[in-house]
Parts: C-alpha cells; structure tokens; sequence
C-alpha cells in the first residue's frame, strides 16, 4: 500500500476503460442523518468544495477481463450499504440535509467506454475530470470505475466521494473488487448507517459529561489554541499555499518487526512509539517539549464493522511529552494515547459548542498525525495498491504513518514553501534516525511473539 495525491500518481499510457454507475429506483428517506464528518464536509460541498478518495490496484493484462471486472464493481456498490446511499439540502433553503437510501440491487454498472492508446497525459486528465465530475455526495451512484490497460498490467481505479469512504473503506473496497473478480463472494459487511444510529443513540442516553470536561482540560492546556505544528512552515496565519506531498520510509519490515519487540518489551505500544519519536525530533528543530496534536482514531471497534464501508472516523486531542529521552518520551505517549482515546466519543460539534467563545483557531487546517495497519487485508500485497487524495491546499503540517507488509512509512502533507520543504525534511530525517539508533542499542534479538 501506498499513500499519495492524483498529481503524484503515476498514470500510464494506454487503454482507458471507463463505467459509470446509475440507478431507476426510486430513493427513500432515511431516518440516520448525517454524522459529524459527513455533515461538515458537506457545508464544504455547499460553499463550493469538494474531497474525494480513491484506490488503485493492479491486475494482469493477460487476464484482463472488463465484464468480470464490471460486476464485480456492481456487486461491490450493491454490498456496501452507503454507497447506495446519497444526500440531498432542503430545498426551503434552511440549514437540514436529508440522507436518501436506494435498495439492495438498484445500482447498475454501465458498459464499458472505452479510449483507445490515450498517452499519460490524456489519460490523466480523462481520469481527473472523471473523478471531479463522477463523485458527488448529492448525486445517487456517484462511484467511479477506470482502468488504464498496460502491455502488462492493467490500473484499476475506483472513485468515490469523501463523504462515503474514509481510508478502511478504501482498503476492503480493493479486496472486495478483487474477490468479486476471481469470483469469490464478498464477506459480510456491517451497515455503517446501523453503527452511526447506534452511537448517536448512545451519545443521547449517556450524555459525555466529564469526556467534555477532559477536552476543556486539553484546550486550556495549550491557551485554548487548536493544535497546529508548532514550527515555523513559511505561512502566515491566514494564508495557504499549495499543499506539497512527500512519502518516506521510516522502518524496513525488519526494523518494524524488532521496533515492536523492543516496544512490548517496555509495556509500550507500537504507534505511540512513532508519535513519540515524532515529538523528540519536532523538539530538536526548536519546537517546544510538550506536542499538543489531533489524533482521527477509526471507530470499528468489534469485529461487526471490520468490513464496514462508510466514514468511521472521530478525532482525540493529545499532548505529546518529549521533556525526557526517547524511551520516556515513548512511555509518555502510550500513557498519553490510553487516556486521549475515551475522547473520540466527543463529537467536535459538542467541543465547539461547550469551547468556542475561548477557542483560538490560527489556521484552516489542524495538526493532526494518524495511523493504519494494512497487514489485516489479505489480499492487497501483491496488487501493488495506492491510495489516493484529492490535491489542495495547506497550512500546517499533516502526518499518516502506515505499516504493511514492507515496514513502516510515513506521508507529510504540508504547504509548499521553501521553508516548510527543509523543515519537514529535518523533521523526518531526525524523527528516523531517533527511532533507528534506539532499534541499534538492542541488536538483533527479537521475541518470538513480536509481530
């Protein structure tokens, strides 16, 4: 797996095959509104914005066959519940948005339109204008499918608006597309729009009393400013500029499988590791001890959703301690993450809500870091998987670690200035290095059951 935006995905020369998705049925109301993220990113649609998501994989050319592939992608649109999903604003022009729901097996997949020898250039932008064009949350089916057929190997790229996928989603939506080609049947799926009703229910009967607390407790901490990378990235507050992507590896699969034996050998978790070493090396370039952050935690906790497609994703506040060496910094952070995480129940609506006359919000985007194990998908190794953002614009850093099944990596999505290219590079630099010179002072010896 790999993460990056459309600009910086490579598109090859050659065949473009394109679907689009469609349905006659007639749409339903449903009683589940929108969540919190779906409701701000659709304000976003409303003032002209627009975010979408999207997964490529591999598949032999030898074998390409765009039938199959067809209703696989049919089959997967039908699976998810979500995805059949759709919004719609009030059309009395007040502020309520209306999700409407099309049932099981309404969504069809067109025959394939096919370009013929289109090169890397026409391909690009026959694939970005489908992407803009075919992804909407206001439009049923707004799912795109393309692929670019190689001498070798075909692309597949699926499409879909922000609003119905979050970075799991796109990871199961692969597999799924790829079973459903080798002609597998699909794994049952959670209905995101069932775990949404429940943790709204939830919410209501318990209320979050001292979790609100708890996030004042946070806010205060850092002067009631919303987190932002504390290092000076050449933006003024107020300003944007280009958002700039850049992908490094931090671990080797080999270093990853000895990092977490060092990890459980201290009782300290594997992610915070990494959030701690980023908190010495933010230090070491000037910025201060303690690292005030926004952590997305993913919100699939049973098994129930571990297929679930949909927008799972609420947001912790953290503060990260490097006042210490790293393995205190490491022991810190994983004490840290245990207390943030019970935090994600409060929805940002309630902290705005409770907060907002004393919060101070310096830029558009937040300082936040995430991160994701794609070891659990079975299937993606070998299909040589990207995930892909939509490019924009920045002005602070954002951090996504990943593991797979080639170690550790790290994306860095800042904003495109001179001096945030040498801070960022200082700061990945140095956050690798604090990790590996910690990995050399415990040489080869692993558990067993390190994994």
């Amino acid at each position: 797996m790999r993460l990056t935006t459309f600009d910086n995905l490579d598109i090859a020369g050659g065949a473009l095959h394109r679907w689009t998705v469609s349905t006659d049925s007639a749409p339903v109301p449903h009683p589940t509104g929108p969540s919190e993220n779906e409701r701000f990113h659709l304000d976003a649609v409303r003032d002209g914005g627009l975010g979408w998501l999207a997964i490529t994989f591999d598949i032999d050319s030898a074998t390409l066959d765009l039938a199959r592939l067809r209703s696989a992608f049919a089959a997967v649109v039908n699976h998810h519940e979500v995805l059949r999903a759709h919004f719609a604003f009030d059309t009395a022009g007040s502020d309520s948005i209306r999700r409407f729901l099309h049932p099981a097996g309404s969504l069809s997949v067109s025959d394939v339109e096919t370009v013929r020898d289109g090169d890397a250039g026409d391909n690009r932008a026959a694939l970005s204008e489908a992407i803009v064009d075919g992804c909407s949350a206001l439009t049923p089916g707004s799912h795109v499918l393309a692929a670019v057929e190689g001498p070798t190997t075909t692309t597949v790229i699926c499409a879909f608006d922000h609003c119905y996928v979050d970075a799991h989603s796109l990871a199961v939506i692969a597999e799924d597309v790829l079973s459903g080609y080798e002609g597998e049947a699909l794994r049952s799926a959670g209905s995101f729009l069932d775990h949404q009703a429940a943790a709204e229910s939830a919410r209501q009967s318990t209320g979050d009393g001292t979790l609100v607390d708890k996030w004042g407790e946070f806010l205060a901490s850092t002067g009631w400013t919303v987190p932002e990378f504390p290092v000076d990235l050449g933006v003024a507050p107020g300003q944007f500029a280009p958002a700039r992507i850049h992908v490094d590896t931090v671990l080797t699969a080999e270093q990853a499988h000895r990092f977490s034996a060092l990890c459980a050998s201290q009782s300290i978790r594997f992610y915070p590791a990494l959030l701690a070493a980023l908190a010495v090396a933010t230090r070491d370039l000037g910025g201060p001890d303690r690292v005030p952050l926004v952590l997305p935690v993913h919100t699939r906790r049973s098994d129930l959703w571990s297929r679930s497609v949909g927008w799972f994703v609420a947001n912790a506040p953290m503060v990260l301690d490097a006042t210490g060496d790293i393995d205190a910094a490491m022991t810190a952070a994983t004490a840290a993450l245990s207390e943030a995480l019970p935090l994600a129940e409060v929805d940002l609506t309630t902290v705005y809500g409770t907060f907002g006359s004393r919060m101070i919000k310096p830029r558009h985007d937040v300082f936040m870091v995430s991160y994701m194990d794609y070891r659990r998908f079975d299937r993606l190794a070998h299909h040589n998987v990207h995930h892909v953002s939509s490019d924009g614009r920045a002005d602070t850093l954002q951090a996504w670690f990943w593991r797979d099944e080639n170690g550790v990596h790290l994306r860095t999505r800042y904003p495109d200035t001179g001096t945030a290219a040498t801070v960022v590079k200082g700061l990945v630099d140095d956050m690798i290095a604090v990790v590996t010179d910690r990995l050399a002072t415990v040489g080869t010896r692993v558990p067993v059951t390190a994994r």
